[in-house]
């Protein structure tokens, strides 16, 4: 990749949205890759804007809920600054964490391990034809992906199935879980038939010395 981009859940979610509705105006189905630069470059810092005022504003409200609950438990108003001190300590973290998680903003998840002894070679561009014919995106972490599009979290790298970047086989050792998050249309039942397709996948052949 020329550029690491860095992505988190509803910023990914978000470009999904983007995606979208550029293809509606551009008359034609526009790539993820870009959808992603269109939307990094136009459209990220008014989301960010955006995001960070929801989000205090949910977390405001959380608090003020803490606030009523510890105040009825000791029986006088612990007021705002105690509330909100208490509050981040005990469950900010937590409360971004589930606001991010993949599952809050729309996606699904599978894992597959690879069963075959000597390891399986998965085609890309079946995957690719699942997630046109089911209406929705999918996107694969492999450790130690070569090709990607983004990072989440700066954590694990996704490959969209429909990206130009993507190789046309993908060869997976023997125990190796290969993950998916799929959105859109019906995501289920894409994951369900990329999962039947991998384990339908011939095993590599042994290399020869």
């Amino acid at each position: 990749m020329v550029k690491e981009i860095d992505l988190i859940p509803s910023e990914l979610n978000a470009i999904e949205t983007h995606k979208y509705f550029l293809s509606e105006r551009e008359g034609r189905e526009v790539s993820f890759e870009e959808a992603m630069i269109d939307f990094i470059d136009n459209y990220e810092a008014d989301f960010f804007c955006k995001k960070q005022v929801e989000d205090n504003q949910k977390q405001n409200q959380e608090i003020l809920k803490y606030r009523w609950i510890e105040s009825e438990k000791e029986g006088h108003d612990i007021g705002s600054t105690k509330a909100a001190m208490e509050w981040i300590e005990k469950y900010g973290c937590i409360w971004r964490e589930e606001r991010e998680s993949l599952e809050k903003n729309g996606f699904i998840g599978q894992v597959v391990k690879i069963e075959h002894k000597s390891g399986t070679q998965i085609n890309i561009a079946k995957l690719a034809e699942i997630a046109r014919n089911f209406d929705c995106d999918i996107y694969i972490h492999q450790s130690r992906i070569e090709h990607y599009n983004f990072k989440l979290f700066g954590k694990k790298e996704y490959l969209n199935v429909r990206s130009i970047l993507s190789p046309k086989l993908l060869k997976a050792a023997h125990g190796e879980n290969i993950e998916f998050i799929a959105t859109g249309g019906r995501a289920r039942d894409a994951l369900e038939m990329s999962v039947r397709l991998i384990s339908e996948s011939p095993p590599c052949l042994p290399t020869k010395d």
